[in-house]
């Protein structure tokens, strides 16, 4: 049976292929669909297309190849990220309910907050929006107020501050197209600046070149002068015919904890200056703390390490007092140097250069009255200590307690 089947497919396979010279359809199409994938059918004739691709190549091509376009990235660096997440909490301290629906439009991917995809929110070079970015790039972490026309404005996240602080309502309504935007007119631009730094922010104020310009050209725009807290005076607002009140310098406060007892360390941006106070007890840091009005505030890790050498600061136990007083407030951890690694925050804050330095202007009391510090108390029994008796039993009364007592 399998030789006259040889014998068959040898005598009728010429006449096959005559006969495939007039016919329509390919021969053998159960060979056809059997071919690997690489053998492509074009009109009737099988070809391998593995070959074609490579002759084509082979050839060569003249055209130049063209190079991909490299996209305006707006995104966030590395090191835009530390300042975004300080902002986020700060937002997360707004409480008005249209500063709270403004916050919903916000996108934290640059540094102003702006989503792309809302109206006016376009980031592309040569518009207001990217010009402000690059000032914002430069100070991260101060609100910018651009005039624009008779108005100061700010945009995203900036905006989201007036409107909470200032009690500015937002241009064009809370509508939800758009991204956040508000502004004060210019003859309000010292009562904006003081409720912004009586809050504590520091204010960087982008003036636009005055005079005439050409058509359809974009106007030059700089940075006028900054306020801070307890230094916002801005060049050009003493021309106003008002009293000036230059309030106090707000500094930055620095605690930590030693076996010495505590530290605080206090920086003055304005003045470039610092002063420290050390050997205090937890009583007298909360006492400085309740009495002073400080721009910043920031913890060492140090606090949080009790005698027994774990990480565990709370409620109860060693640093219990502390805690509470600043539970309720806000404030950042740091460890390091506890001066230097202060002083590289407070110019991170401010946007200082690195060079920026500060002058030690601790004033010593000579033979004036001083706290007592950890040692002293300890050893006189003024606060709880193991195996020395107790100042308060001896100096007051069994029945005596309550605030005399405290």
């Amino acid at each position: 049976m399998f030789r006259l089947a040889t014998r068959n497919v040898a005598l009728f396979l010429p006449r096959w292929c005559s006969l495939a010279r007039f016919s329509p359809s390919p021969p053998f199409p159960f060979l056809i669909s059997s071919l690997p994938s690489r053998f492509l059918r074009i009109n009737g004739h099988v070809k391998n297309v593995t070959s074609y691709a490579e002759k084509k190549v082979s050839r060569g091509s003249t055209k130049a190849t063209k190079k991909p376009k490299v996209p305006n990235n707006n995104g966030l660096d590395d090191k835009d990220l530390p300042h975004i997440l300080w902002w986020k909490e700060r937002l997360q301290m707004c409480r008005k309910l249209s500063t709270v629906q403004l916050i919903e439009r916000l996108e934290f991917s640059n540094l102003l907050g702006l989503n792309s995809n809302l109206k006016n929110g376009s980031l592309k070079e040569g518009t207001l929006n990217w010009e402000m970015l690059q000032f914002k790039s430069k100070f991260p972490r101060q609100v910018l107020l651009c005039r624009v026309g008779e108005f100061y404005e700010a945009w995203g996240i900036d905006a989201c501050i007036l409107v909470e602080y200032v009690g500015l309502n937002p241009i064009g309504g809370l509508r939800s197209d758009s991204i956040p935007r508000a502004g004060c007119p210019v003859v309000n631009l010292r009562q904006t600046l003081d409720d912004l730094t009586t809050n504590g922010y520091s204010v960087c104020i982008v003036e636009e070149a005055q005079g005439p310009s050409q058509a359809r050209s974009r106007k030059r725009r700089f940075i006028s002068g900054h306020a801070h807290p307890g230094n916002p005076y801005v060049y050009g607002l003493a021309t106003v015919d008002h009293d000036l009140n230059f309030p106090e310098p707000m500094p930055v406060v620095g605690i930590s904890h030693s076996a010495r007892g505590y530290c605080i360390n206090m920086v003055l941006e304005t003045m470039k200056t610092y002063s420290s106070e050390d050997c205090l007890t937890e009583e007298a840091v909360v006492t400085k703390l309740r009495t002073c009005q400080y721009h910043h505030l920031f913890l060492h890790t140090s606090i949080r390490q009790n005698s027994s050498g774990t990480c565990d600061w709370g409620e109860f136990g060693e640093g219990g007092l502390l805690w509470g007083e600043c539970s309720s407030r806000h404030f950042e951890w740091f460890d390091g140097n506890p001066i230097s690694d202060l002083l590289a925050k407070v110019k991170e804050l401010y946007s200082l250069d690195e060079e920026v330095t500060f002058r030690n202007a601790t004033v010593y009391s000579g033979n004036r009255a001083q706290p007592l510090t950890l040692g002293t108390s300890t050893q006189i029994g003024a606060i709880p200590t193991e195996g020395i008796p107790s100042l308060l039993k001896v100096l007051l009364s069994r029945n005596c307690n309550g605030l005399p007592a405290l």
